[in-house]
């Protein structure tokens, strides 16, 4: 299982839901957890109608501040709602054909004395809770001086209560890979900008027993001041079977398509022989120019990780710079890879103002399932299944 959870400062803008579904597409979580969503009502439903995650739970906005969603797509999945407030959502989590668990999605108020009634709270349900309990969420507060650089002067006492408070509610933080600070902060009269980590997830002894491989990743932070963070409970890499080469209607949003055409097309032989030197032109062009889309996205993804991670990460106007940069490339691949999917989907239409991506994806993953020769049947009417290695 994978969890997503993301304050998001904000999800009524198409900005936040082009983002948030590359996110998803990219990840592929069972639940994702929102907070500070800023809406509610109609406009917080038409939101979430929009990402392919059918069910929803929602602890609505205040007016233009706060809210947390718990969405979720699978049906098999019973997730019960125990108990859900303004600063937190508790609920159990019944997988499919396993027993359940508990899970309890956190926004922890600005204001430090709504936060002391929350951690009152959460300690109450600690001492009543039986069975492997999670906390994932923004938790607007530090435990060590060290999950925080630039700004005011840390206060320790503050950093002291926290961490007594985890200690005391028999928690453990389930540690993190990738950027250090989850939270990029303002600049105040000319003071270093501030960077902290404030999301993170925290478990109780039973559920790092049960779930003990799984892993916090700080994800690449876009649209919010906060990176989104991914939790894993049982770390698998899917392998991916090579596909054939095919001309790809992608490579016409490349500025340097034409020339390789013009280039490569040579009018005084055959068709034939025409069309086996092209391709072979384009292939070494995909490769050295065009470039993998998958691996070209990751590696921006990579380098705005890098940029986020840099310990001059917010006083280095050329990095400032470089992030603008990167984010404008990203842009142009998604455009890329959304013209890639559609064509493979082998669709002649796009809904006007959103990235369907994910929709031609499942369009296309449905294609090769039906595709797909799973069982073969003799003259004799006798079937026998294909073993794939």
């Amino acid at each position: 299982m994978i969890i997503l959870s993301w304050n998001c400062r904000g999800a009524a803008s198409r900005d936040f839901c082009r983002t948030l579904k590359e996110i998803i597409r990219q990840n592929n979580p069972d639940i994702v957890i929102l907070m500070e969503t800023r809406c509610s009502g109609r406009k917080a439903l038409s939101v979430v109608n929009s990402i392919s995650m059918p069910y929803h739970h929602m602890e609505e906005a205040n007016g233009f501040s706060g809210g947390i969603w718990i969405l979720w797509r699978d049906p098999g999945m019973n997730v019960s709602f125990l108990k859900s407030r303004r600063q937190y959502v508790h609920m159990e989590i019944r997988p499919n054909n396993d027993r359940s668990w508990f899970l309890t999605a956190v926004y922890a108020s600005p204001q430090e004395q709504n936060r002391r009634s929350l951690w009152k709270e959460l300690n109450e349900i600690g001492l009543n809770q039986k069975g492997e309990w999670l906390l994932v969420g923004d938790f607007n507060e530090i435990a060590d001086p060290n999950e925080k650089k630039g700004g005011a002067r840390t206060d320790i006492n503050a950093c002291r209560r926290f961490a007594s408070w985890i200690q005391n509610t028999g928690l453990i933080d389930i540690g993190f890979v990738g950027a250090k600070f989850t939270w990029r902060g303002p600049q105040w009269n000319g003071l270093e900008r501030v960077f902290k980590r404030l999301d993170r997830a925290l478990s109780n002894a039973d559920w790092r027993v049960r779930f003990d491989e799984a892993k916090l990743e700080v994800l690449t932070r876009r649209h919010s001041d906060h990176h989104p963070i991914l939790i894993t409970l049982n770390p698998f890499q899917n392998q991916r079977m090579d596909r054939p080469f095919r001309y790809e209607a992608m490579w016409s949003l490349h500025p340097d398509f034409g020339n390789c055409i013009a280039q490569n097309w040579k009018d005084q032989m055959d068709l034939k022989q025409s069309l086996e030197d092209l391709t072979v032109a384009l292939k070494g062009w995909n490769k050295e120019t065009f470039g993998n889309i998958n691996k070209r996205k990751k590696e921006i993804m990579r380098r705005l990780g890098g940029i986020q991670r840099a310990t001059d990460y917010g006083k280095n106007l050329f990095l400032e710079r470089l992030e603008k940069h990167l984010n404008k490339k990203l842009e142009e691949i998604l455009d890329r890879e959304e013209m890639m999917w559609l064509q493979k989907s082998r669709e002649n239409w796009l809904i006007e103002g959103d990235r369907n991506t994910r929709y031609f994806h499942t369009r296309t993953t449905i294609r090769r399932r039906k595709n797909k020769i799973l069982k073969l049947r003799n003259q004799n009417g006798t079937g026998r299944k294909i073993r794939r290695n």
